[in-house]
């Protein structure tokens, strides 16, 4: 591994860039008692004016188990 590739890692802490997203995916699964996959998820987040591409909505679904 690079010296300076060491460093960076080190220096830069890791951010989530989705973690509105992922927040309001797991809000909307808890309320419908985890009925919905990411089809529904898609498409409450266009009901409530969000756009997402349903690629997203399923990974973090996937990372969330």
């Amino acid at each position: 591994m690079p010296r300076s590739s060491f460093y960076y890692s080190e220096t830069h802490p890791k951010r989530d860039k989705h973690r509105e997203e992922r927040e309001l995916v797991q809000q909307i699964y808890h309320e419908n008692k985890g009925r919905y996959g990411y089809r529904r998820i898609t498409l409450e987040f266009r009901n409530r004016g969000r756009t997402t591409n349903h690629k997203l909505i399923q990974k973090l679904m996937h990372e969330e188990h």
